[in-house]
């Protein structure tokens, strides 16, 4: 008999015998009847198998769907179009500022128009801004001074005030870190020329960082986030938005009440998307990857971000995020090993749960997301996954936040509250 039954007080019972059966306490294999148990720890050591084998499965899928949806052919990207405007928010600068604001500078779309939102006049962004102004002396681009505060959320609070200045029809909402390819424009235009598309958004990686913090947050965007986001896209498709590049037509933006609805809310990409959907409009994920620089080193960094972003998924998809819980392999596979002891079933599952892991991690990271990936890091995986599963369930015990300098309360509606 396997050594987990011996865990159990087990009976079998040769069918078609009949048997009272309690909840999760029996199970059909080859060769036995039914396998039933009072123990309390026999019951809790098969569903830490049954978890860890789902959790299993949840990782083959998310390997098919990266694999399904990188083969996407992309809607071809004319030269010229409607004209697009992009909306940069800057905040200070930092050694991969210059390159990132660069790319948006020499797109080979036209028209476009590129406004970078500044809060102060004063801000260390300025300089650079104007230097790349005269640099590219060709750009329909400016610098606006966004004096006001319009609600908690800075970023949207640039938005809402660079947005009048604003010449075309086509909007680009794009974040300072993220630099894109010349032909970023041109796809985002492509796309929303498919039927019923109310906004195009795109995948993104983290540019690798030689750091420990640094190489958490570039494994936790390649090897979860990027991977449910793709999962998602076929299970039940996407309502949501990523904040790193989003585009949509104002005529959109105008009918769902434009930007003013998103001012408290810290999630403003997932309610840009979430509203553009509930109006009837396909939120479209895009195959076209662009990047964002790392700026975390820090363990204390890396774990103050992911909260702030478990907490805002708990809050904007609470069902979805109760069901996130089930990802988390490498915990439940290791606690069924801890509770069964290394047998051939438990060694096996754990084994097979690193292989897919690190399989994911790796071709996500370096191949579709065309980052980079030293293989020698791929020990940080298991140390990153167990952090997750600790982060999963902390993020239950409250709701406060912290964003940059700023500390701030998500209210049960995802709605920013200072403190």
């Amino acid at each position: 008999m396997p050594r987990i039954l011996q865990k159990f007080h087990t009976k079998i019972i040769p069918f078609p015998r009949k048997a009272t059966l309690l909840p999760l306490s029996f199970c059909r294999l080859p060769g036995y009847a039914i396998i039933y148990s009072r123990n309390p720890e026999g019951s809790v050591i098969w569903i830490l198998f049954a978890l860890g084998l789902a959790a299993l499965i949840y990782q083959v899928l998310a390997l098919i769907s990266m694999f399904r949806f990188f083969r996407t052919v992309m809607p071809e990207g004319p030269r010229s179009g409607p004209g697009v405007t992009v909306f940069k928010p800057v905040k200070e600068v930092d050694n991969f500022t210059r390159e990132c604001l660069e790319s948006f500078l020499t797109q080979d779309y036209r028209p476009y128009q590129v406004l970078f939102g500044v809060s102060d006049p004063g801000d260390s962004a300025v300089p650079l801004l104007e230097e790349l102004l005269r640099a590219y002396p060709e750009a329909e681009a400016e610098i606006i001074v966004c004096s006001q505060s319009l609600g908690s959320n800075p970023k949207v609070s640039k938005l809402r005030q660079m947005e009048p200045q604003a010449r075309y029809d086509l909007l680009v909402i794009s974040d300072a870190d993220v630099q894109v390819g010349p032909d970023f424009l041109s796809r985002a235009a492509a796309a929303l020329r498919e039927p019923g598309v109310g906004l195009a958004t795109f995948p993104y990686r983290a540019a690798w960082a030689p750091t420990f913090g640094g190489a958490l947050e570039a494994l936790t965007i390649a090897g979860d986030f990027i991977p449910s986001v793709a999962v998602a896209y076929y299970v039940e498709g996407i309502r949501f938005a990523l904040g790193a590049a989003m585009v949509l037509p104002r005529k959109v933006l105008d009918e769902i009440g434009g930007l003013a609805p998103l001012a408290d809310y810290l999630a403003d990409d997932y309610q840009l998307g979430w509203r553009v959907a509930q109006a009837g409009y396909r939120v479209r994920l895009i195959p076209y990857v662009v990047e964002t620089r790392n700026h975390i080193s820090r363990l204390q960094d890396y774990l103050s971000h992911q909260l702030r972003w478990t907490r805002t998924y708990r809050v904007c998809r609470p069902r979805g995020y109760l069901a996130y819980g089930i990802t988390h392999a490498l915990a439940y596979s290791g606690l069924f090993v801890v509770a069964e002891g290394l047998t051939l079933l438990s060694g096996g599952l754990l084994a097979a749960v690193l292989w897919v892991r690190c399989w994911l991690a790796y071709l996500s990271q370096a191949g579709w997301l065309g980052g980079q990936l030293p293989l020698a890091a791929l020990w940080l995986l298991p140390v990153k996954d167990l952090l997750a599963f600790g982060l999963w369930l902390w993020s239950f015990l409250g709701s406060r936040v912290d964003w940059g300098s700023r500390r701030f309360r998500v209210s049960r509606e995802g709605k920013l509250i200072n403190l």
